[in-house]
């Protein structure tokens, strides 16, 4: 029998513990019915699936490495992870170590069929989580416009009475006034961070002060009496005190709060921090480095990062992290264009045939039906309702009576968290309950990246996140890719012209061929249709038969066409396929090898 683990995980506090108790128990069922031995299991309780910043689900990981186990059983996918990219990067990690992710609720099969399935079933995951907080969004948006506090720590200088409103906290507002002060009369963030943690003085959070939290509370317009409501999540779905919606969506109310700080002091500050405000730094275009997190080194494992290269960051590379921050690896860096271009051709080429999206769509529909109408679950929480339904209402009766103790408190507080927890999970059993993914439904999801532009980087990074689990790149040339819903198996691109797209410097060379020849540089697949039509117009002109040189970055697919179609559909006497290697970019091509007048999609003849 194979070892496993079972990891269950439960979102809030206002879940009971029974939550994490039903999980375990499917799961240890689901664990006996395929012959599996658990060995362990992880409970993280009051934790978000939006990110993997969880104390069990990290030791789950680094356990995976002892070779313990051979399986981690949970209760359903979005039990490991409702962000697909986490999930993805954590199955990764997993399998690396011979461990696989099995849902016990959720049957995906092996094969094929089981492509489309898991990757809609994330999907949904994701999306639940963010019409979730959607919703709760809308309920605290309701309670800012009435300039109520709509939860977490209150600011620095106040409380919340019983209906939610500000109210100044005295000891804590006079640290607020201390900062306020001491910066309007010249002192330095340091100065003032010693003197307050002299004094054992804190932050909302409890903290000892530093210098972005001194910022926050002397740029905060709440401190003069304007209530501000609407701050947005950064993208690893922590808060993000320095941004906001825009002014649609900003609510903004003077007086909606009491003022801990008078307009004059406010404006002294205010002044000073406008004058300490460093010039901006000169504009610098942020490189989109699509594979970013998804590509790794086939020579040591660890992970590549985007860098650039030159005065003007003209050259942009993939690097070994190892190499770069340990230097114990010897990989040579990859082009930016050639390994993500290759990346994409293939993947647009392998996952998105129009044959293979019809069978997937037919397969998912057929397993969703497997998994749709399932009316026990959403029968056995209303059931569970009903019966929490009658404990609340014997225990109101009790009070009313004159029966409160500290017990009773504690038992009505467990039962209203039960009541919250239970109405979640219906809400959830109705949506993943509601009815069998249609053949069209499936279809339609996946025309969108049919139907996509492989030059729009908003296109790629979708095509990317949904799809590419993991690239690995080798010295030898070869480059390997598996996909999220296949990360057992990997994809092999022999990609041959990994080694002169390395960060090497370019070499001029005598590439055997005149000046009296022509070219092309060919950036993509894609773009290979056009410059055939080019070549069959140009050379129709020519008055004798000429060879022609292809210098061009693509993927492998490229560089088999441009075999297939070589000699005899044409007026040459041979088309010579080769690899470019004068150099990094079209520039480059054009100082290595003079007879290039011009890089680009087109005939240059002379």
């Amino acid at each position: 029998m194979k070892n496993a683990v079972i990891y269950a995980r439960y979102s809030s506090d206002a879940q009971k513990e029974t939550s994490i108790t039903d999980q375990l128990r499917d799961c240890r069922k689901y664990a006996q019915e395929q012959g599996y031995t658990i060995v362990h299991e992880y409970c993280d309780e009051a934790a978000t699936g939006k990110n993997d910043e969880r104390e069990q689900f990290q030791q789950m990981l680094l356990d995976s490495a002892k070779e313990l186990f051979e399986v981690v059983i949970v209760w359903k996918l979005d039990r490991f992870a409702r962000n697909r990219n986490e999930s993805a990067l954590n199955k990764l990690k997993l399998k690396k170590n011979g461990v696989r992710v099995l849902s016990a609720m959720e049957h995906i099969p092996e094969g094929p069929e089981g492509i489309i399935l898991e990757s809609v079933l994330e999907g949904l995951a994701e999306y639940y989580i963010y019409d979730l907080v959607e919703k709760t969004t809308r309920g605290q948006r309701g309670l800012a416009l009435q300039a109520k506090h709509v939860g977490g720590h209150p600011l620095l200088g106040y409380t919340v009475d019983k209906d939610k409103n500000y109210v100044v906290d005295e000891y804590n507002a006079e640290t607020v006034r201390m900062i306020f002060r001491m910066y309007a009369s010249g002192n330095s963030y340091s100065q003032i961070i010693d003197t307050l943690n002299n004094q054992g003085r804190k932050t909302s959070v409890g903290k000892p002060f530093g210098k972005n939290s001194l910022h926050d509370i002397l740029k905060n317009e709440r401190y003069i009496g304007i209530y501000t409501y609407s701050k947005i999540p950064r993208k690893n779905g922590k808060r993000n005190s320095h941004a906001e919606n825009g002014e649609d969506k900003l609510i903004r109310i003077p007086g909606g709060m009491p003022a801990i700080i008078n307009n004059e002091d406010w404006e002294r500050v205010q002044k000073r921090m406008k004058s300490n405000k460093k010039a901006p730094a000169a504009h610098k275009a942020k490189v989109d480095y699509l594979l970013s997190g998804k590509i790794f080194c086939g020579e040591c494992g660890g992970a590549m990062v985007g860098e650039s290269s030159g005065t003007t960051g003209k050259y942009n590379y993939y690097v070994c992290n190892a190499k770069k921050r340990l230097r114990n690896c010897k990989k040579k860096d990859i082009r930016k264009e050639v390994i993500e271009s290759a990346v994409l051709d293939f993947t647009v080429n392998y996952v998105l045939s129009e044959e293979v999206c019809n069978a997937l769509a037919d397969m998912a529909h057929a397993e969703s039906m497997k998994e749709s109408g399932n009316k026990e679950t959403i029968a056995a929480i209303k059931h569970q309702q009903l019966k929490n339904k009658a404990e609340l209402d014997n225990m109101l009766n009790a009070i009313k009576a004159g029966i409160f103790t500290k017990s009773t408190k504690e038992l009505l507080e467990q039962l209203e968290h039960e009541k919250d927890f239970l109405a979640e999970q219906l809400e959830e059993a109705k949506f993943f309950n509601s009815e069998a993914l249609s053949k069209e439904a499936v279809s339609k999801w996946l025309s969108q990246f049919k139907k996509g532009n492989v030059n729009d980087v908003v296109f790629c990074h979708r095509l990317i996140e949904t799809f590419i689990n993991a690239v690995y790149v080798y010295d030898n040339g070869t480059v390997t890719v598996t996909y999220n819903w296949d990360s057992e198996n990997e994809h092999k691109i022999p990609f041959s012209d990994l080694k002169q797209s390395s960060s090497a410097a370019p070499t001029p060379r005598n590439s055997g061929f005149s000046p009296g020849f022509g070219g092309f540089f060919i950036p993509s697949f894609l773009a290979f249709g056009q410059v055939l039509s080019e070549l069959i117009v140009q050379g129709s002109r020519l008055k004798k038969p000429r060879k022609l040189f292809f210098c061009f970055r693509g993927s492998y697919s490229t560089l088999q066409l441009l075999q297939r179609f070589s000699v005899k559909p044409f007026l040459y006497a041979s088309i010579i396929c080769k690899i470019s290697d004068f150099g990094r970019t079209p520039t480059d091509c054009a100082v290595s090898c003079p007879f290039f007048r011009k890089a680009s999609v087109g005939m240059l003849m002379t």
